[in-house]
């Protein structure tokens, strides 16, 4: 085979043709491309802008941003020709090359833009699968059906096989949901460890007659009195908490009756927790970052899935179905990960974090009386009486 064809063979299968030019990163304004250019750390003469680059700047073969916006494209995007139907013209949504350098932002300079224009071989483009929903939508719809799906269909045999799906192609299967939104939160990386000597401040309503003061009276409730609640379902004690003494007052007064007086405490890890942490969600990752852009769908959809699991929950809802999903998912969380606990921002005062420890009432104690399987104490010193109103 000559040169010449095993060449236009490794064009093909790449997709771009190298201009053998030299490009520095203030030619680019995509920051995952600027940083690419500036990680290769070559100091050659730019060919667009005739500057040669002064550090933290840096200069790299064009080939190398080639590289990276052609993959990166092809992780959303695809030939027409591929997939879609032709009627007189594709039926279907096409972007030609041209355009869709401009829509992905990769350089303000119209000389670089016509280099990546001539150098890519495919002409036009189209979502990847065009009659099917992308990955990121396949969560976003299957999450919300999912949600409908055990409130008002299958409460307790979801995880049969079940192949109803929303509607739409490339939608996930009911009794796969639990599983992939677990492996999502897993890949984008929201499980951490939480230090020993974490705390935690809880609230306990209670008629104004009574007074509590001990771990066992103010900290998880035993299974046999546990209410429904957002992460755990009634019959399963889990300590719910916040990270200040106002904010644990503020999510307790939402439901408590008004003449209720409260007991308050604060609790204090005395082992490390793994936890799921839905606080700090990373940022949306660039389709031209080689490292993170298979985070994209996950992380568009979690944005959205820790909204939906961390909203008050209807007043009217006296069956507390709108807690059922995120139920599921706690549990799912639970034990496939398996976690100790779950920390999201409090809607009412996003200072303040909220979290659920899945830690039962056998293994709450006061301050020197712990066991051996203690893992959460109380402060003795901290209780405070709270008057009605909460």
């Amino acid at each position: 085979m000559g040169f010449s064809k095993r060449y236009m063979e490794l064009v093909e299968a790449r997709g771009w043709t190298d201009p053998e030019s030299t490009i520095c990163s203030k030619c680019v304004v995509e920051e995952a491309l600027a940083a690419a250019i500036r990680a290769h750390g070559g100091f050659e003469q730019c060919d667009y802008c005739g500057q040669r680059p002064q550090s933290p700047d840096a200069s790299a073969p064009a080939a190398l941003v080639l590289e990276l916006v052609v993959d990166g494209i092809k992780l959303e995007y695809e030939d027409p020709a591929e997939g879609m139907a032709w009627d007189g013209g594709y039926v279907g949504n096409v972007h030609d090359t041209w355009d869709l350098l401009w829509e992905l932002e990769i350089t303000d300079r119209e000389d670089v833009h016509e280099a990546l224009h001539n150098a890519i071989v495919t002409a036009q483009w189209c979502q990847r699968d065009p009659y099917a929903a992308t990955p990121a939508q396949a969560l976003k719809w299957g999450w919300e059906e999912f949600r409908r799906f055990v409130k008002h269909r299958r409460r307790f045999t979801f995880l049969t096989t079940d192949h109803s799906t929303a509607d739409g192609a490339g939608m996930i299967p009911m009794h796969a949901m639990p599983s992939i939104i677990a492996s999502a939160v897993e890949e984008v990386g929201l499980v951490r460890d939480l230090p020993v000597g974490t705390e935690w401040w809880r609230v306990r309503p209670h008629p104004n007659n009574e007074s509590y003061s001990s771990a066992a009276d103010i900290g998880t409730p035993p299974d046999a009195v546990a209410r429904d609640n957002r992460m755990t379902p009634k019959g399963i004690g889990a300590f719910y908490g916040a990270s200040t003494a106002a904010g644990a007052k503020a999510e307790v007064a939402g439901y408590a009756d008004s003449a209720d007086d409260g007991s308050l405490g604060r609790f204090v890890t005395t082992t490390p927790l793994t936890i799921l942490d839905l606080r700090y969600l990373p940022h949306y990752p660039s389709l031209f970052d080689a490292d993170r852009r298979h985070l994209r769908a996950p992380i568009e959809f979690l944005y959205g899935f820790v909204k939906d699991a961390t909203q008050v929950a209807d007043p009217s809802d006296s069956q507390n179905l709108d807690y059922v999903p995120t139920q599921v998912m706690a549990e799912t969380f639970r034990y496939d990960l398996p976690i100790d606990g779950v920390l999201w921002r409090s809607v009412k005062d996003q200072a303040v974090t909220s979290c659920v420890l899945f830690i039962p009432a056998t293994e709450v104690a006061d301050l020197g009386n712990e066991a051996d399987n203690t893992r959460l104490v109380l402060d003795p010193a901290s209780v405070d009486h709270i008057p009605a109103p909460l």
